[in-house]
């Protein structure tokens, strides 16, 4: 009799809806880097999507491809330059199932993630403490690999890395044949964040 009482009570367990979900409807928070800070927004799309949106102010890093010479550029910038952002990314939480299934939580979209984002860096509102000598901006999308976990409740780490392609700004500039030369401006998106959710405790 005891077995069939067990037996009952797993059947009753399991078919018990549960409040956890692979994304959550909706996450509002701030986030803070060692060149930035960050308020953004995750909405709820499907089971593993989720549409991260976000406007920050940040210092990000940019760089120069010369196409002809094959030359890349590094640290085009010798100091930090900031910049107003505004980004637009739709986020695949592609092991959120998986990690459910072994027990470990998923709260507040905590799990790895693939984004194609759009980020727009306007030029107003640019700084550098050691003034600016050329401001960079852009209309960038940019491919990211990112995990996110939880420390508690309210707070989170956030880590990812990616590169990004601006999309408006192709340059001309004379070289000394008299021919011209292709550059084009990237951007690597390699970041790490502290996060606090804020909000009513669910």
């Amino acid at each position: 009799m005891k077995k069939v009482y067990c037996l009952v009570l797993i059947s009753f367990l399991f078919i018990i809806p549960t409040k956890a979900q692979v994304v959550d409807e909706s996450i509002n928070g701030i986030q803070f880097g060692y060149l930035g800070v960050w308020w953004n927004n995750e909405l709820r799309v499907s089971k593993n999507w989720a549409l991260h949106s976000e406007i920050g102010y940040e210092a990000p890093l940019f760089s120069t491809i010369e196409f002809e010479s094959k030359r890349l550029e590094f640290f085009k910038n010798q100091f930090p330059l900031f910049l107003p952002v505004v980004t637009l990314e739709p986020r695949w939480y592609y092991n959120s199932s998986k990690r459910q299934g072994n027990s470990k939580n998923t709260f507040h979209n905590s799990g790895n993630y693939f984004s194609i984002g759009v980020r727009y860096y306007p030029e107003i509102l640019a700084y550098s403490p050691k003034g600016i000598n050329e401001v960079d901006g852009g209309f960038f999308i940019v491919p990211t690999w990112g995990i996110r976990r939880n420390i508690n409740y309210r707070w989170n780490i956030e880590i990812g890395a990616g590169i990004g392609i601006d999309l408006t700004k192709v340059r001309k500039s004379e070289t000394i044949t008299g021919g011209t030369e292709d550059f084009e401006d990237i951007l690597f998106n390699i970041h790490l964040r502290f996060g606090y959710k804020y909000g009513l405790r669910e």
